[in-house]
């Protein structure tokens, strides 16, 4: 989980007790991660590795977002793990052009975070997001919608990125719904209370979305993600 950093310690820990069965996606220090602590996680079933900008709120300049991403890239890239980025979709505009130099598998995550307010269709990076995923540069995460409850058009866009790239889309529960920096108790030594979600109804709602496609659902949740997280 995030809200740990760059400490894998309990997720390692999960992966260890799934004895080869689990795969993960883990936070690093690009710059402090040895290649046997990366030897090691991969062993375990890490699979890819996550930055978090939306996360805490980070709004860096197109330079710096690029060095960031090609830094993390060339640790994991021998490994032949994936990139997952946690990004606004008005911050997909800027690395949009920087994901197909960077030699791994990207995942957008979070349908790539859509502003409220403004339709979806309408906002920055949207089609930059759109015509990555078309052009097979991206993956996108199907999940965390109860982050952008108020998002206009949401559901024409989920069918969108399905009817572009129904083999790029891979589904996530995003359990168990850590609060998020908004929710983080002033005191420190306090435990953060989880956010409340309906995740059956969440599945119920994505399957749906599929409009009784067997064959899109399969891949949603069976051949992607095979793929993407290498588990055979």
């Amino acid at each position: 989980m995030s809200v740990y950093g760059d400490d894998n310690s309990s997720i390692a820990d999960a992966l260890a007790r799934q004895q080869g069965r689990g795969r993960a996606v883990v936070c690093i220090d690009a710059q402090g991660v040895t290649d046997a602590e990366l030897d090691r996680l991969h062993g375990l079933g890490a699979r890819a590795i996550r930055i978090n900008l939306k996360s805490f709120g980070a709004e860096p300049r197109k330079p710096d977002l690029a060095a960031l991403l090609h830094a993390h890239a060339a640790r994991v890239k021998r490994l032949g793990w994936a990139i997952q980025v946690f990004v606004a979709l008005h911050q997909f505009a800027l690395v949009a052009d920087v994901l197909p130099a960077l030699g791994v598998p990207v995942v957008v995550d979070h349908l790539g975070f859509p502003g409220e307010g403004q339709p979806i269709q309408e906002q920055p990076g949207y089609l930059e997001l759109v015509d990555a995923l078309r052009q097979g540069h991206v993956w996108v995460k199907l999940s965390g919608t109860y982050r952008f409850p108020n998002a206009v058009g949401l559901e024409l866009y989920v069918k969108e990125l399905l009817k572009v790239a129904p083999d790029r889309i891979v589904w996530a529960s995003d359990w168990p719904h850590s609060g998020g920096k908004a929710h983080r108790p002033e005191d420190r030594l306090k435990h953060q209370e989880f956010r409340k979600v309906d995740d059956a109804g969440f599945l119920r709602q994505c399957i749906d979305w599929c409009d009784g496609d067997q064959e899109l659902i399969r891949k949603i949740w069976v051949e992607n993600p095979r793929k993407l997280w290498q588990w055979s």
